[in-house]
């Protein structure tokens, strides 16, 4: 059974890879509002730097959050690091899809 300090570390984990995420995403949709509405003053270099930051912070997150579960039970072993993986991956996709369906909805 878990300790009440691994339930803590655990659910703080789970909440700064959620934030993380959540501007994993929030950078997509601003490079695809640039690309589309194509800011000359406003693209600078620096938001694809941030995506890759967001990305690796993302990863070594979900690598401790595995870490902490490993210690629970040894079947869940590098479900949250697969699980960035495929978010990250796709996160770009999606936001994009997203700008776009909101630029629809909204004219």
């Amino acid at each position: 059974m878990a300790s009440y300090k691994t339930e803590q570390t655990r659910e703080l984990l789970l909440k700064v890879w959620t934030v993380l995420l959540l501007g994993f995403y929030g950078v997509g949709f601003l490079q695809e509002k640039m690309l589309v509405e194509q800011a000359e003053a406003l693209k600078a270099d620096v938001l694809p730097d941030v995506a890759k930051l967001l990305f690796f912070a993302l990863m070594f997150v979900a690598f401790l959050i595995d870490i902490v579960e490993m210690r629970e039970d040894k079947d869940k072993a590098y479900r949250f690091l697969f699980l960035s993986l495929i978010l990250g991956g796709f996160s770009a996709t999606i936001s994009a899809m997203q700008y776009h369906a909101l630029a629809w909805v909204l004219g």
